[in-house]
């Protein structure tokens, strides 16, 4: 994947978050297409990059609440650069373990920033964090399974790993 294309998928992630995610939601939860980008690009493009782009998309996450401006972008950033190391020490090509480690990714994510959200108000961050923070983590990470397998029919070696190409 080059530079260009990963921007491009950061936009249109952003993007899709603000508008098609709040359709997508079950029970509650919504998949975190901006953990998913971000963590698939720290595998693709390497951390540097996916570190960077997180920061940038995040800030423009925050744009909608500025007074948690650079929450979004210091809790992506974080989920790249913690991908990135990790992807280092396991076997990329096995789905559950790209499953595990998005669902670890954005439940990670939502309890950086929910924890300064709701700094005052543990109890409600324990519940949020029970009812959506999970769930989510769970959609997210199925989403995933379905990254790998187009990933697979369409050969992308960095993400489906093995002789595809």
């Amino acid at each position: 994947m080059r530079l260009g294309a990963f921007v491009l998928t950061v936009f249109a992630a952003v993007v899709l978050d603000a508008t098609l995610a709040p359709e997508l939601e079950i029970l509650g939860a919504r998949p975190d297409l901006l953990v998913l980008v971000v963590v698939y690009g720290s595998l693709v493009m390497g951390t540097r990059v996916a570190t960077i782009a997180g920061f940038v998309a995040g800030l423009v996450v925050d744009a909608e609440l500025p007074e948690y401006m650079g929450l979004n972008a210091l809790a992506l950033s974080a989920i790249a650069y913690l991908s990135g190391g990790i992807w280092d020490h396991l076997v990329r090509a096995n789905v559950l373990v790209q499953c595990a480690v998005l669902f670890a990714a954005s439940v990670a994510h939502d309890a950086i920033y929910y924890m300064v959200y709701y700094r005052n108000h543990l109890d409600m961050f324990w519940r949020f964090m029970a009812r959506y923070g999970l769930i989510g983590g769970v959609y997210t990470a199925v989403l995933g399974l379905l990254v790998f397998m187009l990933a697979r029919v369409r050969g992308w070696r960095a993400i489906a790993g093995g002789p595809y190409a």
